[in-house]
């Protein structure tokens, strides 16, 4: 039998930057970049009441998307048609691909945007062009170099905020100078916000969703609010922008269950305060002086980092593994020698700067 699968598809090699060597069981998992320190009261009392009943029926509640509206109030007059419900961030980036992509076109992107939307965007037989972090200037984004990239050559440009793996925290100014840049080229900006609940909603994107037309939004409630299992996430888009999306996505995205609980996360957010309090506390005590060992730029409150190994021989992932910590490589993006670590908090935390302290020694 010959399947006859797309060119695109048969061609593809499945790039992250998570490339290094599979490693031994970890006493300390902060590989994935998910919340398992706090969660939502109200989430979890919501999740304690669901009904076997809601299972029955298709999706049709738009409690999730009036939730979303509500919380965003005040930062922007988001209205049912400015919503498209995905499952997870992950399959709003995708969508935006689907809608927007042909063959040949060209996609500008930041060059640690999540890599799996990289290869999604050379799945559609188009071009995906970035602006690298630059190691001089300690892998700090920079909006000047990013905007002045953008022309009407490309159909769309992408960057993440807060950066992965860095943890680094876009200003609302540095957006701004980005889509003013990008509308002057008629290109639509796609802002992926999978970690934008580590920082204040002030700082997101979505305060500038009212002024610029040629802004998109990607949110996801696996990362901060910790309900990465629930599969829930959304774009905000222009209103003519999601209608075309709806005709591409899954009508019943996002089940009943998942609505419920993550309406009700939205509803009560001020545990996420906490979060960003506690995690900035750890990060900083992370980020001490070392000999060896350094940090990507980043923001406090953030709950990602990149360290750095000034061995660019060394496999840092290795080295954490070794020592009972799982990290993510960082080979794919800065080198072998750094790795992206997760926050932890409380005795796990005491774990990880122990491990840090005899890399750091020993090498």
């Amino acid at each position: 039998m010959e399947y006859r699968i797309t060119r695109t598809v048969r061609n593809q090699a499945r790039v992250s930057y998570a490339l290094g060597a599979e490693t031994p069981p970890c006493e300390v998992d902060c590989g994935e970049g998910v919340n398992v320190e706090l969660a939502s009261p109200a989430a979890r009392r919501a999740f304690a009441a669901l009904d076997f009943a809601m299972c029955a029926p298709y999706p049709h509640a738009n409690e999730l998307k009036e939730a979303i509206a509500a919380y965003w109030k005040g930062y922007a007059a988001l209205k049912n048609e400015n919503i498209v419900l995905t499952e997870g961030s992950v399959s709003g980036l995708y969508l935006v691909n689907r809608l927007f992509l042909e063959p040949g076109e060209r996609v500008l992107g930041g060059a640690s945007l999540f890599f799996e939307y990289g290869a999604d965007v050379r799945l559609h037989d188009a071009f995906f062009e970035t602006v690298p972090l630059k190691t001089e200037e300690n892998y700090r984004f920079s909006a000047a170099r990013f905007a002045a990239a953008l022309s009407p050559r490309f159909k769309l440009a992408a960057f993440d905020n807060p950066n992965n793996p860095t943890g680094q925290a876009i200003p609302p100014a540095a957006l701004e100078e980005i889509l003013a840049a990008a509308r002057e080229a008629n290109v639509c900006v796609l802002v992926d916000e999978a970690y934008g609940d580590y920082v204040p909603r002030g700082r997101s994107a979505v305060s500038l969703f009212d002024a610029y037309d040629n802004l998109i939004i990607a949110r996801s409630f696996s990362k901060g609010f910790g309900l990465a299992g629930l599969r829930a996430g959304y774009l905000l888009l222009p209103p003519e922008l999601a209608a075309a999306a709806n005709n591409l996505s899954n009508p019943y995205a996002v089940s009943s269950l998942s609505r419920r609980v993550a309406a009700a996360a939205l509803s009560e957010p001020k545990f996420l305060d906490e979060l960003r309090a506690r995690t900035a506390a750890a990060k900083k005590s992370l980020m001490r002086p070392w000999r060896h060992l350094s940090f990507a730029h980043t923001t406090d409150s953030v709950a990602i980092c990149m360290i750095v190994h000034d061995d660019a021989g060394v496999d840092l992932a290795r080295e954490f593994a070794r020592r009972g910590v799982r990290v993510v490589s960082c080979e794919g993006f800065a080198g072998r020698n750094a790795a992206r670590l997760r926050v932890p908090i409380g005795l796990r935390l005491e774990k990880v700067l122990t491990a840090m302290e005899r890399i750091d020694a020993e090498q």
